[in-house]
Formats: structure tokens, C-alpha cells, sequence
């Protein structure tokens, strides 16, 4: 056996505090390589550091016979080592479609929705996922490729909140090893093979370049990422200090920590454009106000943030289903209109108003049930007549003044958004000469008696 690679993850455990004495720790456990080893691993430390193991698997139904065969070999393993499985069968396809996020994202949010309600009904108290060295490596690069400042080159945290990962110091060929060692077969997913993806490809082409170049490739990047994340912790150290300071007084760098953690600490939407927008205000004329997210506004005064309630309106309701017609309360300043009408009795064939405050569709296109609520920040679609899906929150941008984006209402089904009060229906929605039943959706933005 690799007692290395078993001593290095006991060290990880001890040094970021990973695991108390008494936890309930559940293991992601999707049958490859590393996920398999990261159980086996907290299954042998389970007595010596006394707490107990269980395993999670999800059957993400994108990959047919594939996908199955990696939930029986998860069940097969558990029954062998007599570790408790929860076994979890979700459509990451529909639900990235419903959210409008790339398949990945998508699968990635639908997994930690399941894990913090593992987390909330008590069946765990942390939950260890398998991310390692050459991992957090390749989160790098993907992070540096895409532009990202001081925290994202600290790459993935050993702890955030009760997630925990205790292979993030070892490398995918200890991780092999150690497999090897114990004589444990493993899953691989086919996906990991194909180019398809972007971290596949930094994976799969950049990561063996970079290696050839020095053979210590991942671990010196380990080197640099606790070395930086040194210095992210004093700046965020700085930053609580001083964020009721007059902020024009600050370095920039402090400065800058401080907007984000005061856009972080109110939920608001963390975008470079957003703080450099706050930033640029501090040094304008006192009583400065900033659109925080349509409900709310950040003020700028004398060097400070403040948020504050706009007056007069109210907070956006929550999610509706829509499962008749009627008329829908949506904010404090507009509601929607949703009426059904049979085509054999009108003369609709698609009309929408040059405002977009009045729509026609083909209600029986719609998939699903149907959500009436306000835009998520990954919200896509493909209006009627366009070649390409396109991010709602651009076409706000370009169809909206500042002070209107942040409420925009929306119908959503199993299939994302089909429906948008700044963009009109989705192409797949669009109305044709087979229409039976259409959907009118009109926006009125008067109150309603």
C-alpha cells in the first residue's frame, strides 16, 4: 500500500482541520480514480481519526449504459468496504436547460444542491469531494485564461465551509499509485477523454506541456498557489480592518477588496465591470448612487458604501408557477397578463408589440411547467428568429438603461427560458402555421387597482 500518499493525506486533514472528532463525512463518490481512492483513504482513517464514512453518488443521465454501469460499480464497492450509499438519478441535462447554463455548470450546481441537502437533513456534517493537485492546477490555468486577480490564483480552497478536500496536495499519479497498490479497479468517464470541454483540453494538452517543460510542474504550482494565498490572507485581514475607513484614503489593491467584500457580504453580482463602477464613484462628487440589483441602491459618501431600499419600491416576489391564466403581480411597478387563445378563433399568427410588452407563442411548444420570475445572472435564450442563444443580461445591456436591469420578468419551463420582457420568445416557442393553442403574455406597467 502507498503509505506516502495515506500520511499525506492525514497531514492535509490535520493542518486545514478538515475533520473533528464525531463527523459524519460523505465522500462524492462518482467511481473514478480519484474519488474512489479519496473513499478508500477516509474509510482506513475513519477509526484512528474517529469519525464515520458514507458515499454519495449521482447518476447524471448524460452518458446512457455508461452512466449506469458507474452507479452499479459505486454500489459494488461500498457493499465490499460496507460503506452506506446514497444514490442520487438527475437529468443534469433538463435542470442546465431550466438555469440556462452550459451542461457542465449546470451538473456542477445540481450536485452541490444535493450535497447541502445531505448536509441539511443530517445524513452528513461534511462533505469531502476528490479535487487534487493537478486539479487545482488546471483551475489555475482555466482561471489565468480567462483573466482573474489575486483569488483565483489561489486556485481551490482545502476547506469552504463543510466542503473538504483532503487529496488537494496529491498528484493524479499518486492518486494511481495508490490504486495500484491496493489492487481496487476504478471508472472512467468517457467525457474526460474528449477534447469537448475546456478543462478537458488544458488537461489533456496544456498540462503534458507544461510538464515536459519542468517534471514539477503541478508541484511547484502548489508551491506558488500557499504563497499567495499567504498574502490574499493578510489583504483580507487589511481589508476588515479597514472598510469603515474613508476608502479614498486606501491603497488601490485594499480598496478594492473592500467593494468586493461589501458587494459579497449583500449578495450583490461580483463583476469587475460592477467594481471598478464603485470604485470610479468614490472619487466623484458626495451623493453618488449606484443601481445595486433593481430593489436596492449603493450610495457613495464621503469615502463610504452604504446600501439602501429605493424608495417606494418593493422587494421582486418570488418564483411563481403558472398553471392558469391570470393576472400575475410581478413588482411593485408592473404586472403580467397570461391568457390562453385558440387559434381556430383568432387571427394570431406570432404578433408581438414593437416594445415587447406584448407577445404571442405557441403554448403547446411550452415543455413542462411554467415559472414566472425575475432573470438569473446565466439566464440564455434564442429569440424568435435568431441564429444563436445568446446571455439575457447582454441584451438587458443593450435594450435597457442601467436604472431598469435588475428586474427583468421572465417565464422559464424544463427547457430554460422561452419567454422575456426585454427579449421576446424563444425561437423554439415561435408561433407557425400548425398553431393550436397561443399564449398572449402582455406586461402592463401601471399598478394595478
Amino acid at each position: 500500500m502507498d503509505i506516502k500518499m495515506l500520511d499525506r493525506v492525514k497531514k492535509t486533514i490535520s493542518e486545514y482541520n478538515m475533520i473533528v472528532r464525531g463527523d459524519a463525512v460523505c465522500c462524492a463518490f462518482s467511481g473514478g480514480a480519484d474519488s474512489t481512492a479519496l473513499l478508500l483513504c477516509l474509510k482506513e482513517l475513519s477509526e484512528e481519526l474517529s469519525f464515520s464514512v458514507s458515499a454519495v453518488h449521482i447518476n447524471h443521465m448524460l452518458r446512457g449504459e455508461e452512466s449506469d454501469g458507474d452507479e452499479r460499480f459505486c454500489a459494488e464497492i461500498c457493499e465490499k468496504y460496507g460503506i452506506p450509499l446514497r444514490i442520487f438519478r438527475k437529468d443534469a441535462a433538463g435542470y442546465s436547460r431550466a438555469l440556462g447554463m452550459s451542461e457542465e455548470t449546470g451538473a456542477r450546481e445540481m450536485r452541490y444542491e444535493i450535497f447541502n441537502g445531505l448536509i441539511a437533513d443530517g445524513f452528513a456534517s461534511r462533505v469531502a469531494t476528490a479535487h487534487n493537485l493537478n486539479d487545482n492546477t488546471e483551475t489555475i490555468l482555466f482561471r489565468l485564461a480567462r483573466g482573474t486577480g489575486l483569488k483565483g490564483l489561489c486556485g481551490i480552497p482545502p476547506v469552504r465551509d463543510r466542503f473538504i478536500r483532503p487529496l488537494i496536495e496529491c498528484s493524479r499519479k499518486e492518486i494511481e499509485n495508490f490504486l495500484k497498490e491496493k489492487n481496487e479497479s476504478y471508472v472512467t468517464d468517457s467525457t474526460n477523454l474528449s477534447d469537448k470541454y475546456s478543462r478537458n483540453r488544458i488537461r489533456l494538452r496544456i498540462m503534458p506541456e507544461m510538464t515536459a517543460v519542468h517534471g514539477g510542474f503541478p508541484e511547484n504550482i502548489s508551491r506558488t498557489v500557499n504563497s499567495l494565498s499567504e498574502d490574499e490572507g493578510f489583504i483580507l485581514s487589511e481589508a476588515e480592518a479597514h472598510k469603515n475607513d474613508d476608502l479614498r484614503t486606501l491603497h488601490p489593491a485594499l480598496r478594492k477588496r473592500i467593494i468586493i467584500n461589501f458587494l459579497r457580504s449583500h449578495k450583490l453580482e461580483m463583476t469587475a465591470a460592477r467594481a471598478e463602477e464603485i470604485n470610479s464613484a468614490l472619487t466623484a462628487e458626495n451623493g453618488k448612487n449606484i443601481n445595486a440589483d433593481g430593489n436596492r441602491l449603493i450610495q457613495v459618501k464621503n469615502g463610504r458604501l452604504y446600501l439602501s431600499e429605493k424608495t417606494g419600491e418593493k422587494i421582486v416576489p418570488d418564483p411563481l408557477n403558472i398553471e392558469k391564466e391570470g393576472v400575475y403581480p410581478f413588482s411593485s411597478d408592473r404586472f403580467v397578463i397570461i391568457s390562453k387563445v385558440n387559434g381556430e378563433k383568432t387571427g394570431c399568427g406570432g404578433i408581438v408589440h414593437k416594445n415587447l410588452t406584448t407577445t404571442v407563442l405557441d403554448y403547446d411548444k411550452i415543455q413542462g411547467g411554467i415559472l414566472l420570475r425575475n432573470r438569473y445572472r446565466n439566464d440564455r435564450i434564442r429569440p424568435a428568429g435568431a441564429a444563436h442563444t445568446k446571455e439575457l443580461r447582454k441584451i438587458l445591456q443593450e435594450r435597457l438603461p442601467k436604472d431598469k436591469r435588475g428586474i427583468s420578468a421572465v417565464l422559464a419551463d424544463s427547457m430554460g427560458v422561452f419567454w422575456s420582457e426585454c427579449a421576446g420568445i424563444a425561437d423554439r416557442v415561435r408561433p407557425d402555421k400548425n398553431t393550436k393553442t397561443f399564449m398572449i403574455i402582455e406586461v402592463k406597467y401601471s399598478r394595478p387597482l
